[in-house]
């Protein structure tokens, strides 16, 4: 196909160079493939007519072809073909380039005629096979002709037949409803009796877990009074413990004061003891003065002449003769009783002695 400066022309040579891409299937098998007769075809590949949106797409699917880009090819063309159109009008048409473009579409016919696979050529064979086909669709229409003969027979004697039929039917449709009134009325009893004893078993679990929850509560009365009893009586016996305890730590405390008590006096006694054969041994050695000095540590320890009423091996012996029954001689006083003050030489109050008293 030659180039005659259209934009359909070089849209046609784009679809014959993607046909011959596609290992150049004829017409007729391109027919098959797209759906479209010939003819139709023709019309694209030779730029004779502008193609349709749905034409262009089976057409390039057909051909394995990438049928959106085609489709924004066609929407160019179509603005392509409007602005060389208005051109040609615009430029004007004389006789001679009318003359010389029929020469060439002329020949160009005559070529396609003397190529067997030209459009001409199948134009005849698919002319050949209408004809068949006309004789074919003659044929059918004749059959079709006594099929209607047969049919409208058979609708006069169906016709004829109504009345009957139509008693049977309203007799089969009486029926129908009796049958239907019968299945309406015992679903109805069924579906009362089932609500019945779907209500008769509801209410015995209910009332049978009434009174499993009534047993379990009472279990669970029961359980928790006799819990709390177990708990007054342990509450009671621990209390009792606890008195007994306390009694026996009273007890064992004040057996530990009177015990300190006791000490503290048999310790008192025994340094007075312990002190006065000191005094008698420095006074039968002529050491007076440090006699004075033991004298002066039981004042300050405030020990001397009270324990006199302390029995046993402990208890205060009388001062022998030429001891410490009259005054030493360093101008010192007697030592008062315990647990007064007492005053020194010096005329300064000493604290009495005695051991530490418990804590509180």
């Amino acid at each position: 196909m030659s180039d005659d400066g259209r934009p359909l022309t070089s849209f046609a040579q784009g679809l014959r160079a993607l046909r011959e891409q596609a290992n150049a299937p004829t017409l007729k098998e391109l027919a098959k493939r797209a759906g479209y007769a010939q003819p139709r075809l023709s019309e694209l590949f030779n730029a004779k007519k502008m193609p349709s949106d749905d034409l262009l797409r089976d057409v390039v699917q057909a051909l394995e072809g990438d049928a959106e880009a085609w489709l924004m090819r066609l929407k160019d063309l179509r603005v392509a073909e409007e602005e060389h159109q208005a051109s040609s009008l615009r430029r004007g048409d004389t006789t001679g380039a009318r003359i010389a473009r029929l020469e060439h579409e002329n020949k160009r016919l005559l070529a396609l005629t003397c190529h067997p696979d030209s459009v001409i050529a199948q134009a005849k064979v698919a002319d050949e096979a209408a004809a068949a086909r006309m004789d074919a669709a003659s044929a059918l229409e004749t059959q079709a002709r006594m099929l209607l003969t047969q049919a409208t027979d058979q609708f006069r004697q169906a016709h004829e037949r109504m009345p009957a039929v139509q008693r049977q039917a309203d007799s089969l449709i009486a029926d129908a409803r009796a049958t239907a009134d019968r299945c309406v009325l015992q679903g109805r009893i069924e579906q009362e009796r089932i609500i019945q004893e779907a209500n008769d078993r509801a209410e015995a679990i209910t009332r049978k877990g009434q009174q499993e929850a009534s047993a379990l509560k009472q279990r669970a009365i029961e359980y928790a009074k006799e819990h709390r009893s177990k708990a007054a009586t342990s509450v009671d016996r621990m209390l009792e413990e606890v008195d007994q305890l306390r009694a026996e730590a009273e007890q064992a405390v004040k057996q530990a004061q009177t015990q300190r008590s006791t000490m503290e006096r048999r310790a008192k006694v025994e340094i007075e003891r312990l002190v006065r054969e000191a005094q008698r041994s420095l006074d039968a050695a002529g050491a007076a003065e440090e006699a004075q000095t033991l004298e002066k540590l039981l004042l300050d320890f405030n020990i001397s002449d009270s324990h006199t009423d302390v029995r046993g091996r402990h208890a205060r012996r009388p001062p022998q003769p030429g001891q410490h029954a009259s005054p030493p001689a360093g101008g010192g006083t007697i030592p008062p009783p315990m647990g007064g003050s007492v005053t020194s030489g010096a005329g300064q109050r000493r604290r009495p002695w005695g051991f530490p008293q418990p804590r509180g």
